[in-house]
């Protein structure tokens, strides 16, 4: 009797060991399930999804057949079925929801439809009376929307530091330095000893701003990558020197593309290994890249700028895509600012409308733009000034760089 209760207790184990297992190596799921609020049915769709960047549930919600979508960060060890409740609320044509959770409440959302065009919450907060709405959901921080005027000097910017994230990095060109801007301070990083007026070669590339040494001569013959972490920088010599006369292609997978139009050369630069090589000459062409890799003439590239441009499946007609890992954000005609998640694309999300905007930039999910002396980012928490620099009115194109740590 004793020899089958170990040898049950044994199977019990191996079989909870090879659950627990199967869990930590999922990576995906996709269920259907439905809840009933009141008297109205809610269906829901729940997808799991896991990769190098991305660890987070995607939600379809249903009520009335008006959709909602939205997702949430992987809190629950990849269990199916985690939305326990969902709080509604319905005025005239507008209806919202604030999902609750099997566990993990403690940032609750709310979403919501104007008739069945989808809405942040901050575009609709302010033009509805969701006052008792938002009261009757605990932990709702209403405080996160909220503007701060305190702000401090460093160089040529008023910095709004309580609007920085402390992971969150504004790099502000200064002709022959960079300014480091976080949420505690600032940091002047010098690259040339006399002012270069146009930022034409600088660009950030993961924690890596690249730009050439200037030192007056008619080529450049090193890079400099500045390490924006460490606040230090390394130089890339470039045995065949760089004629002046050169453009950045694009950036793709964290790698820097340049045209040499005077030597027709092509070049990929690697900054995190300090090191480049030649992809393109006279005798191999040059490479195109528009989500695929094509190879294309080098006069194509001698005879025009040739940017490398991406072709996003948004169905809208926009002015500007952006992609991150989940959406692509877009602005159009109007001037209306919209995400879309790329497992939806039949139901774009309206953030905001702006009349005047320039040097549009987004990174980690953040909207970033420039209104005549100052510097905006928007995201979930609403439109934010970051910093004021009195040169934006004058100097604005690629002025600025975010890096998140």
């Amino acid at each position: 009797m004793k020899k089958i209760f170990n040898f049950i207790l044994v199977l019990a184990i191996l079989f909870f060991t090879f659950q627990i297992g199967i869990t930590l190596l999922k990576k995906s799921h996709n269920i259907d399930y439905s809840l009933k609020i009141s008297d109205k049915k809610v269906l829901i769709h729940e997808e799991y999804y896991k990769d190098k960047q991305s660890d987070y549930y995607y939600f379809e919600v249903t009520i009335n057949k008006i959709k909602f979508v939205f997702d949430k960060d992987n809190t629950f060890n990849k269990q199916k079925k985690v939305i326990d409740n969902i709080r509604l609320y319905e005025e005239e044509d507008l209806t919202c929801i604030s999902p609750v959770y099997i566990k993990n409440n403690n940032d609750p959302e709310i979403i919501c439809n104007v008739g069945k065009k989808q809405y942040s919450y901050t575009e609709v907060k302010d033009k509805y009376n969701l006052k008792d709405f938002v009261e009757s959901i605990d932990k709702f921080d209403e405080d996160k929307y909220n503007l701060s005027e305190k702000t401090i000097t460093g160089s040529r910017n008023t910095i709004y530091n309580d609007h920085i994230y402390d992971n969150e990095n504004i790099l502000v060109y200064e002709y022959s330095s960079l300014i480091k801007v976080t949420s505690e301070d600032y940091y002047k990083i010098n690259f040339a000893d006399y002012d270069i007026y146009e930022n034409e070669l600088g660009v950030l590339i993961d924690k890596y701003y690249v730009i050439p040494k200037y030192d007056k001569k008619p080529e450049y013959s090193r890079l400099l990558i500045i390490d924006i972490e460490e606040e230090t920088t390394k130089e890339l010599e470039i045995e065949e020197k760089l004629s002046t006369n050169i453009y950045i292609n694009g950036v793709v997978k964290d790698k820097l593309y340049i045209f040499d139009k005077s030597n027709l050369i092509q070049y990929e630069i690697n900054p995190k290994e300090v090191s480049y090589k030649i992809i393109g000459n006279k005798n191999i062409n040059a490479q195109y890249y528009d989500g695929e890799w094509h190879k294309r003439n080098i006069y194509d590239f001698s005879n025009q700028t040739l940017k490398f441009k991406n072709n996003y499946p948004i169905k809208e007609n926009y002015v500007e895509a952006f992609e991150t890992d989940k959406f692509y954000y877009y602005y159009n005609s109007n001037n209306e600012f919209y995400k879309v998640y790329k497992k939806n694309l039949n139901k774009p999300i309206f953030l905001f409308a702006y009349n005047d905007f320039k040097e549009v930039v987004v990174v980690n999910d953040c909207i970033y733009f420039i209104d005549d002396d100052t510097l905006y980012r928007y995201d979930d928490n609403g439109l934010k000034k970051i910093l004021v620099n009195k040169e934006f009115q004058y100097n604005y194109n690629n002025i600025y760089s975010v890096y998140f740590k």
